[in-house]
């Protein structure tokens, strides 16, 4: 047996230490930076599924409002959209 170390196996030990630290520090940053994304992503659909809420209420109440003063024309108007959709699934 040797006992004298090669330099070029400590430098090949070295180097693959600080490999190993360089590949963790980009894990944590990109997991980092991946958690970062899912929170924004969240937080977007969540504003933009109550924006659709409110914007369904609005438009809800002012059909209602709508149908309560006009009530034939309404009518004409939901059967006209029916038949064109009826129409544009065949």
């Amino acid at each position: 047996m040797r006992s004298e170390s090669n330099p070029v196996d400590n430098t090949f030990q070295g180097a693959g230490h600080d490999a190993r630290n360089l590949i963790g520090d980009i894990a944590s940053k990109v997991e980092a930076g991946a958690k970062q994304a899912t929170d924004a992503v969240y937080n977007t659909l969540g504003q933009q599924c109550q924006f659709t809420a409110e914007t369904l209420t609005r438009a809800g109440k002012k059909a209602a409002d709508l149908s309560r003063r006009y009530p034939l024309p309404m009518v004409g108007a939901a059967l006209a959209l029916g038949f064109l959709i009826g129409r544009s699934r065949r």
